[in-house]
């Protein structure tokens, strides 16, 4: 709907001055309208000030096409009758002189215009009758306005971008697009990628080949078995375990599983592997030491300190050197027998071993088939006793059976029957020579 004109001399609706917004501006001519009203005027110098202070952001600059100008003489801008004329002063003087800045090609008479308004006292600023606005020239004597002076760009930020500056910076958001975003984009690539089981077999078949390229290469293969000077039997076994590993490379050789295979001889503690140059694998080893021989069912056994067997032996002959002992559980306790034996060291030779009764106390076996009962516990004191009384009286070169130390505080002799009848003859010729 058009604006109201307020200087319509045909309208007399009670409008005062005091209802005017007299704010000043240049008025550009319509050259559609054949008669423009003050609102016409204020309504596009207002929008074309905004549009140039980036007031409104987006609004394009009209293209407005120069008229020719029109003699101020020539245009009543007079209020009309039931207004009062005082209130007018300013806002005529305004239009005259923007009006004719804004049709003049260069400038000057509105600057020169510009200057006698502000030159001219008060006094003189005094309306104009309101003269009839002249019929526009043709369409095509009109000087494109736009190409005097190009539209500025708007510097203000639009909403969407505004709205995009506060979600970066939020703390939260600003994780998530730079942290969360690329690791979920990651995971998702990753999820499609081994979705397929063509092509998960695939990858891993690639890998596969790229490894194998890699450590099956001349440089890394392993071909050689260096020894130390060991049993030929021992060496025969260790050779069997590990020749038919090689030749091959050192990125796949478990040298802790083939420690672990050698170590599992009878004869081997410990076992050390060790890659040497010009694809050399040498071998060290520390063999058990036999302390003991230990007569099982399944033959002449040899021990060390722990009871780990190291092999057979063919006979007593072939070691002997070493201890024997017997019985079920006697390889448990080899520590304890040694020390035995070395408490029995006063008798020498007539020791042959010892026996394990019952899986807790031992039997020392002497020549003569004679034998020392010992108990439980303090075995090596009740061996020193009997000891003590041979030394004394001869114990042992007597006709005696075993000497029972099983109960330390009372210990029992069990000589022959050939003894017994020595004993009975003797004391019926006592008792005899008493009658």
């Amino acid at each position: 709907m058009r604006p109201v004109d307020p200087f319509d001399r045909d309208r007399d609706d009670g409008l005062s001055s005091h209802h005017i917004d007299t704010h000043d501006g240049d008025a550009p001519l319509s050259a559609t309208s054949p008669e423009l009203s003050f609102w016409d005027h204020l309504g596009a110098t207002r929008a074309d000030e905004y549009a140039r202070e980036d007031i409104l952001t987006g609004v394009p600059l009209p293209d407005v096409v120069a008229v020719a100008p029109v003699p101020l003489s020539s245009v009543d801008m007079a209020p009309p009758r039931s207004m009062p004329q005082h209130g007018f002063t300013r806002l005529d003087d305004t239009l005259r002189a923007r009006e004719a800045a804004s049709w003049s090609p260069d400038g000057a008479v509105g600057q020169s215009a510009d200057a006698e308004i502000r030159t001219r006292p008060p006094a003189q600023r005094t309306a104009q009758p309101r003269q009839p606005i002249a019929a526009p020239p043709p369409v095509n004597s009109r000087p494109h306005r736009s190409a005097a002076k190009p539209r500025r760009r708007s510097h203000l930020p639009s909403r969407l971008s505004y709205r995009i500056q506060r979600v970066w910076l939020t703390p939260i958001y600003r994780r998530a697009i730079k942290i969360g975003l690329p690791i979920v984009a990651c995971l998702v690539a990753a999820a499609l990628t081994l979705s397929s089981e063509d092509r998960r077999l695939a990858m891993v078949a690639q890998a596969e080949a790229a490894y194998s390229a890699f450590v099956d290469r001349p440089d890394f293969m392993v071909s050689e078995l260096r020894l130390p000077d060991l049993a030929p039997e021992l060496e025969d076994a260790i050779r069997t375990a590990l020749e038919p590993e090689l030749p091959k490379s050192s990125w796949r050789l478990d040298l802790d599983e083939l420690s672990a295979r050698i170590e599992l001889l009878d004869a081997i503690l410990v076992a050390d592997l060790r890659l040497m140059q010009d694809g050399v694998l040498s071998v060290s080893v520390t063999e058990r030491v036999p302390v003991i021989l230990f007569r099982s069912a399944e033959g002449l056994e040899v021990l060390d300190i722990e009871g780990m067997r190291i092999g057979f032996a063919p006979d007593r002959s072939a070691l002997a050197d070493l201890p024997v002992i017997s019985g079920q559980g006697g390889n448990a306790h080899v520590p304890e027998a040694l020390d035995l034996f070395d408490a029995a060291s006063p008798l020498g030779q007539r020791v042959h071993g010892l026996v394990r009764v019952g899986e807790r106390r031992w039997d020392v076996v002497l020549d003569r088939d004679q034998r020392i009962k010992l108990p439980e516990t303090g075995a090596i004191a009740a061996l020193e006793h009997v000891i003590a009384l041979e030394q004394a009286q001869d114990l042992l070169a007597r006709d005696l059976i075993a000497a029972d130390m099983r109960n330390p505080a009372r210990p029992v002799l069990q000589i022959s029957e050939g003894a017994m009848e020595t004993i009975r003859a003797i004391r019926s010729q006592n008792t005899e020579a008493l009658q």
